[in-house]
């Protein structure tokens, strides 16, 4: 983990912005405002970023979310990376594609038209209120908030508007979600907005839906969410967690697999890097093969799925899996010699290394990484799990679209960092 990328990239992160034409087969400098899905739409016509992070992971480091003013990065061609791009089966398809991306660039058009308005009263306000009383500058905060809320919903209209697809229907009923903590800094009670997760997940749903109710839970005891919890139905959805690939059910685990049979996914909310850690020393921070961890034992958390470690071949009896309910329980196996490597997302790794006393004396591998998404999850026998699905995904594209989910993953970072 670089941890002065990510330092050296939030205040990036804070501004919207659009990233200027550009073509495969060339390179591109970071401007600030940018970001790799906005850059892998406008050069590949999709959101896979992954075309663009894997040919830039030297330069990007391992967090997709952060990128660096300055930067270049190389723009490959699709059929250097065997993704060459399937047209419209038919003209008509050709079409509604067409007008389909002039609605919603229209509908985004309004949208920034809206807040750039309402950050500019914004601003007026806070100057004029630098003379005045402390409380007239909470006042004056307090309805710029208001307006720019006020914005975000018009955007949001706008948005839907220009999606002519039916809503989804959900019974009259308040929603239940459930989700857990510990997970900084994306889901625990103690985050403001309780965890950037959390904070994306309700603002998809009053994007989307603002009439519709919901509920959101913390049950920290992870495992019983997808053991007890869903199964019942006791709850309609939970967060955050991976997709496994689905697809390729022969290559899972039988855990992975169930998940797979069971549960319905959401669009991505945010993408994390998995990655390794090992004792400072023991050569497995260095190694830049997934054979040389052969014959280890490897910690994973329970609960956490397996499948990128079983697309790689590092499944029993090629190593050695051990399981505990905590992720701070694998780097303590790991001082204490009855782990060699702990298999975690970077994030929570870089927090708890550092809660736990244990930086410079375990050390992440950053050589072998895999790019995993964290989702929403519905219970396959959940009659409204689609229609609830549906809602996230469109509230969680109108955020895309007008800039909110860069502001919130970029405040969150930012108090990351700056508190710890």
């Amino acid at each position: 983990m670089r941890p002065h990328l990510i330092i050296s990239s939030l205040a990036l992160a804070a501004a919207t912005g659009t990233v200027s034409a550009q073509e495969a087969c060339s390179t591109y400098e970071i401007q600030r405002g940018d970001s790799l899905r906005e850059l892998a739409i406008q050069v590949y016509s999709t959101e896979d970023f992954g075309i663009i992070f894997d040919a830039n992971r030297d330069v990007i480091g391992n967090n997709p979310n952060i990128i660096r003013v300055g930067d270049v990065l190389t723009l490959p061609c699709l059929e250097d990376v065997g993704r060459a791009p399937t047209p419209p089966a038919t003209e008509a398809e050709a079409m509604a594609a067409e007008m389909a991306s002039e609605l919603v660039k229209a509908a985004e058009e309004r949208a920034a038209k809206a807040i750039a308005e309402a950050e500019a009263r914004v601003a007026a306000a806070e100057a004029e209120a630098e003379q005045a009383s402390q409380e007239a500058v909470l006042e004056a905060k307090a309805a710029a908030r208001q307006e720019i809320e006020a914005a975000r919903a018009e955007a949001a209209a706008l948005i839907r508007d220009a999606d002519e697809s039916e809503q989804p229907e959900i019974r009259d009923r308040q929603l239940l979600l459930i989700t857990g903590g510990n997970y900084a800094p994306f889901t625990d009670e103690a985050l403001p907005h309780r965890g950037l997760y959390t904070n994306l997940v309700e603002t998809a749903m009053l994007r989307a839906a603002p009439e519709q109710g919901y509920k959101i839970q913390f049950v920290n005891d992870w495992s019983s969410h997808l053991d007890l919890l869903m199964p019942t139905l006791a709850f309609d959805a939970t967060f955050p967690w991976s997709r496994p690939n689905c697809d390729e059910p022969a290559a899972l685990s039988e855990k992975d697999r169930s998940r797979c049979e069971t549960y319905d996914f959401s669009n991505p909310f945010y993408e994390v890097v998995d990655t390794y850690f090992a004792r400072e020393g023991s050569g497995y921070e260095q190694t830049l093969t997934y054979a040389d961890f052969a014959g280890t034992t490897i910690c994973r958390p329970e609960g956490w799925t397996l499948s990128h470690m079983d697309a790689v071949g590092l499944y029993e009896p090629a190593i050695s899996l051990l399981r505990p309910v905590s992720p701070d329980d694998c780097f303590h196996a790991v001082m204490e010699g009855r782990a060699d490597i702990v298999a975690i997302e970077a994030h929570l790794a870089v927090e708890a290394i550092s809660r736990l006393g244990y930086e410079h004396r375990i050390i992440e591998n950053p050589n072998l990484a895999a790019i995993k998404s964290l989702n929403v999850m519905t219970h396959k026998d959940n009659p409204d799990g689609e229609a609830i699905l549906e809602t996230l995904n469109q509230g969680l594209a109108i955020m895309q679209q007008s800039g909110e989910w860069r502001d919130i993953v970029s405040n969150a970072l930012r108090y990351q960092m700056e508190n710890g």
